[in-house]
């Protein structure tokens, strides 16, 4: 007798956003880069916190872990995983709660006046229906939003060495 073939259940269908955007800096990739690190972000995004769970050399490399909890997130801890490290041109970030999974891609490409164009990718999926009604929420121009807020605190970073103190 043959036995019934195992099928994965699926309980909840997960909603799912992706959003696309850009950036631009007059800096070059080789000082871009390594501010998208869960460790030299402390030094320019003003509402940042984080604890790290893994990073052998104690800044962003592939494997590393870390782990966050932003209001609005409710009793939800994020945990990160830098799944993709190519230095000065991309970086991947997996990143997973109760509610719904995210993933972060980064491309970054040298513009001929020295400069450089970050091009970013988030896929975000519902893991619950809770999960789900958050995902349907969320907007491109919230994401687009996020981006210019990052990239002008980055850039006042790059051109001063210091942080902006407030927003």
């Amino acid at each position: 007798m043959t036995e019934p073939q195992r099928r994965p259940k699926q309980t909840i269908k997960g909603a799912r956003a992706e959003f696309k955007g850009s950036q631009s800096y007059s800096s070059p990739p080789e000082e871009v880069f390594p501010m998208l690190c869960p460790v030299r972000e402390y030094e320019y995004i003003p509402p940042w916190e984080c604890d790290i769970v893994y990073l052998k050399r104690g800044f962003a490399e592939q494997g590393g872990v870390f782990t966050t909890h932003f209001p609005g997130d409710g009793d939800h801890k994020d945990v990160w995983v830098i799944s993709r490290h190519d230095t000065n041109r991309s970086i991947e970030f997996v990143r997973v709660s109760g509610l719904r999974s995210m993933i972060y891609r980064i491309e970054l490409q040298g513009t001929q006046t020295g400069g450089t164009v970050v091009n970013w990718e988030q896929i975000i999926t519902g893991l619950t229906e809770e999960g789900n009604r958050h995902v349907e929420a969320l907007t491109q121009s919230d994401f687009t939003a996020m981006l210019a807020q990052m990239q002008e605190w980055l850039q006042s970073y790059l051109d001063t060495g210091e942080a902006v103190t407030s927003k």
